[in-house]
């Protein structure tokens, strides 16, 4: 199906390139008028430049990632300023504050990576039924909790005494037990503890938008030290219409549309519709927003990163991506192998789960 999917959609591309030059040929030669897709081209032009909302000011990007990993000369975690003042670079994410070390998204796992050294973090971010924002990854609460129920169906007085240590591997450990937390709460955490954000929105909804509005108010200093991510840019591009200071990034992987993850060279993961029709037409989306991702999409955002699967990272795409002034970070890298090929070969910000064989924060 991808191969057929594929081969349809360059043909496709291939007949509409040939059909505008052939086009443009007889409105020179023939008609000897200025041909349509000139006037086309310059129209767009215009409108993707008013659209467009520009990334914050360079020294407020840099205050969030610090320095670039790229323009690093040594393996080493700070540079120098011409002011010989040390300067933040991120190396290292911790995903979810470190899920396989402690429970994912909790209170213990954020003060956990403060504790091993890492001073960036990502979270997750959905809305209750009674649009309370919490910290949490999945739609339903099935995985982490053992129970039955979907986030956008539950209120925070259903949700806030749950257990999420229930499937964790290390959950002997906690006998305490861990809870859902609030938004706020891991923001006042974090940001006490100086380490940088990665907030990602994986709410669908777009009251989520006014719900991190009203963090940023709430905790002006997000805005030297949080990045907001989404899979949708739609999300991404009203925030940063309403607040434009407000660092941002985009995420992507291949097959997002029609696959509930993405294997690589292991094969085509389970398609995310049964219906053929609807996995068909989410296929095709797939290459469409790719186009549209790498073209123009992440310029009208103004967005400052790009969160990418590791295994569609290599130094071509870093290229691309860096001469665009936007940092490329991959997710979710943790054997130590592949986490000395990205920071040591790549000099890229990677994104794990674990921080237990980390050296060099």
């Amino acid at each position: 199906m991808h191969g057929i999917v594929e081969l349809i959609l360059t043909s496709a591309s291939l007949w509409m390139l040939l059909q505008v030059i052939w086009s443009s040929l007889i409105s020179v030669f023939y008609h000897f008028c200025i041909p349509w897709i000139v006037w086309g081209t310059f129209v767009t032009a215009i409108g993707l430049k008013i659209a467009r909302i520009p990334p914050p000011n360079l020294n407020i990007v840099q205050e969030v990632l610090g320095i670039n990993p790229i323009l690093l000369k040594r393996d080493s975690i700070m540079s120098k300023t011409h002011d010989n003042e040390e300067q933040h670079c991120m190396r290292v994410v911790a995903h979810r504050g470190g899920g396989y070390d402690f429970p994912e998204n909790s209170l213990t796992a954020f003060r956990n990576c403060k504790d091993r050294g890492c001073n960036a973090v990502e979270l997750d971010v959905l809305l209750t039924k009674d649009n309370v924002p919490i910290v949490f990854h999945d739609t339903t609460i099935d995985r982490v909790t053992g129970q039955p129920g979907t986030i956008k169906d539950m209120t925070w007085d259903q949700l806030k005494d749950l257990d999420i240590t229930h499937n964790h591997p290390l959950k002997d450990k906690f006998t305490d037990g861990e809870k859902i937390p609030l938004l706020s709460e891991v923001l006042e955490t974090c940001l006490s503890n100086e380490q940088r954000i990665i907030i990602d929105i994986k709410e669908k909804r777009l009251e989520v938008v006014e719900a991190i509005l009203d963090a940023y108010k709430k905790y002006p200093k997000l805005f030297q030290r949080a990045v907001v991510s989404s899979f949708n840019p739609i999300i991404i591009y009203m925030l940063r219409r309403k607040e434009p200071r407000i660092v941002s990034s985009l995420a992507w992987r291949p097959q997002y549309f029609s696959r509930v993850t993405y294997l690589g060279l292991d094969g085509p993961a389970p398609a995310r519709y049964n219906n053929p029709f609807k996995h068909i037409a989410a296929s095709v989306f797939d290459y469409i927003y790719d186009w549209m991702l790498n073209h123009f999409i992440y310029y009208v955002v103004g967005v400052s990163a790009i969160l990418l699967h590791k295994d569609i990272v290599n130094q071509r795409v870093i290229q691309v991506w860096h001469d665009r002034n936007v940092r490329v970070m991959a997710w979710t890298v943790n054997l130590p192998s592949e986490k000395s090929h990205f920071s040591r070969l790549f000099k890229i910000t990677y994104i794990t789960d674990t921080l237990l064989v980390e050296k060099d924060m």
